[in-house]
């Protein structure tokens, strides 16, 4: 508890202030009252895909190749089915799941089996110059100002990068982050969900 507590204050003094909601894992009941609030308009969940070990993607990297992408493992395609067993045991029913070009966020909408998956450039990577970050980020944030009085949940599949620029903080492969949007695309993060996933 007082590591936690530690690192709290650690991060606090170097993160945006929402951002340290992000560094203990969320009780049960926190995770739950995120997903009440996603069932309502103006919140979206944004997560992580699910694990694709190592680090970036190789350098003879095409968008529409899977092979030379990295990609999820075996581990990575059980995680992206049980999140969608757990949020689809929570009555969270998206029109869509919208979702990155890259067959890793891909691969994880699809195996969440929750909706037809829908590909959104707002939601592509900008690690290692693939995409214009600014554009990217001023397309996803129009993106969910647009689907703020949507009365499905917006569920959405993307990249770290793209989610710590968004919201000031990091999440694991699998992992997401439920955020309040205002239709003027005002951004403020709820907090973390890990979908049963036992972490730190």
């Amino acid at each position: 508890m007082l590591r936690r507590m530690f690192l709290a204050a650690l991060l606090a003094l170097t993160f945006p202030a929402h951002a340290t909601d992000l560094v203990v894992a969320p009780t049960d009941a926190q995770q739950e009252s995120y997903i009440e609030a996603l069932k309502t308009p103006g919140h979206a969940l944004i997560m992580r895909h699910a694990l694709a070990p190592g680090h970036n993607d190789p350098g003879n990297f095409k968008l529409r190749q899977c092979h030379t992408q990295r990609n999820l493992d075996s581990v990575g395609r059980a995680q992206a089915v049980e999140i969608g067993n757990w949020l689809r045991a929570r009555g969270v029913a998206p029109a869509a799941v919208y979702t990155s070009p890259w067959c890793r966020c891909i691969e994880t909408a699809e195996l969440m089996n929750l909706a037809p998956v829908v590909e959104e450039r707002g939601l592509r990577s900008f690690a290692e110059n693939l995409s214009p970050k600014s554009e990217t980020l001023a397309r996803l944030r129009d993106f969910l100002a647009e689907n703020a009085d949507s009365q499905q949940p917006v569920v959405m599949v993307t990249h770290s990068s793209t989610i710590a620029d968004l919201i000031g903080g990091l999440v694991g492969s699998g992992e997401g982050v439920v955020v309040r949007v205002s239709p003027d695309g005002e951004i403020k993060l709820l907090g973390r969900v890990l979908f049963g996933q036992e972490r730190m």
